[in-house]
C-alpha cells in the first residue's frame, strides 16, 4: 500500500506540475496577448487621431467653401438689384420718350391738318393767281 501512496503521490506531482506548466505558458500566451492587443490599441489611437484630423481638415474646407459661397451669392444678389433698379428706370424712359413720341406724332398731324386747310383756303381765296 505504500507503493500505492507513493505513485498516487507521485501522480499528483506531475498533475501539479503539468499544471504549473499550463499556467506558465497561459501567462506567457496572455502576455503576448497583451502586447498584441495594446500594440492594437495603439494603432486604433493613431487612426482615429488621424482621422479626427482629416475630418476637421474637411469641416475647415466645408465652412471655408460655405463662407465664399455665402459672399458670391451675395454678390449676385446685390448686382440683380442695381440691374432690377436699372431695367426700372429705362423702363420709365422708354415710356416717357413713347409718350413724348405720340404727342409728337399727335402734334405732327394737328399741324398738318391745320397746314392743309389753311392752303384749301388760301387757294379758294386766291384762285387767279
Amino acid at each position: 500500500m505504500a507503493i500505492s501512496l507513493v505513485i498516487i503521490a507521485a501522480s499528483f506531482l506531475v498533475m501539479g506540475g503539468v499544471a504549473l506548466a499550463i499556467g506558465v505558458g497561459l501567462r506567457r500566451q496572455v502576455r503576448a496577448l497583451k502586447a498584441s492587443v495594446a500594440g492594437f490599441a495603439g494603432d486604433a489611437r493613431a487612426i482615429t487621431a488621424r482621422l479626427r484630423g482629416e475630418l476637421e481638415g474637411y469641416a475647415a474646407l466645408s465652412e471655408e467653401a460655405r463662407g465664399k459661397l455665402r459672399g458670391a451669392i451675395d454678390t449676385v444678389d446685390g448686382r440683380l438689384r442695381d440691374l432690377d433698379a436699372l431695367v426700372e428706370v429705362l423702363q420709365e424712359e422708354a415710356e416717357a420718350t413713347a409718350l413724348d413720341v405720340a404727342a409728337l406724332v399727335r402734334t405732327v398731324r394737328t399741324s398738318g391738318g391745320i397746314l392743309k386747310a389753311a392752303r384749301r383756303s388760301m387757294s379758294r381765296k386766291h384762285p387767279a393767281e
